[in-house]
């Protein structure tokens, strides 16, 4: 059997529990992914005649970050490249959640290649493992060349034989290909 009141509380309207907004602190563990719910042990609402308060559940909104692509615990980066810096190689710097790396490129580096930097991503939720860094190497052409330059450029062409261009494992894979072996 229930019971009436005769006169209900303005406030609660004798319901015995009010609805408040307060700010919590939460903590995010590092690695939650866009969209994950973190629950907070009874800071929902109130049970019902003075029962066990709920739980309050809060959506995660991960802020992205224009220097990276997420892709599960992976992130995705590109670099720029001299064209001397890819056929010479070079001493490259990436960025990294962790700060700057560097990275060597070897020479004969093409437009496109991928390389992963293991450890370097994302960490993994609830775990000490990091997800990988994929760094992919754009070679940046010359928009504008002085008559000498122009003039080195033409005579290493002449000078250079059709198996200067082919890769060392003679396989000229397209850029899909190397995209989608890297992403495996």
């Amino acid at each position: 059997l229930g019971r009436v009141l005769e006169t209900p509380c303005a406030e609660c309207d004798g319901e015995g529990r009010l609805v408040i907004q307060r700010k919590l602190e939460v903590e995010v563990p590092a690695g939650i992914h866009d969209g994950q719910r973190i629950r907070i042990r009874g800071e929902g609402h109130a049970g019902f005649q003075s029962g066990e308060s709920g739980n309050a559940f809060v959506v995660v909104r991960v802020r992205t970050d224009s220097r990276f692509v997420r892709d599960g615990d992976d992130l995705h980066t590109a670099i720029r490249l001299t064209m001397t810096d890819a056929a010479l190689g070079a001493t490259a710097h990436v960025d990294a959640l962790g700060g700057e790396l560097e990275l060597e490129v070897a020479p004969g580096t093409q437009p496109g290649a991928v390389r992963v930097l293991q450890g370097q991503g994302m960490p993994t939720l609830r775990s000490a493992r990091r997800g990988d860094l994929y760094v992919r190497l754009d070679v940046a052409l010359p928009t504008s060349m002085t008559e000498e330059q122009r003039q080195l450029l033409e005579d290493f062409g002449r000078q250079a034989g059709p198996e200067t261009y082919k890769p060392e494992d003679d396989e000229d894979e397209g850029f899909f290909r190397r995209l989608k072996s890297a992403l495996r």
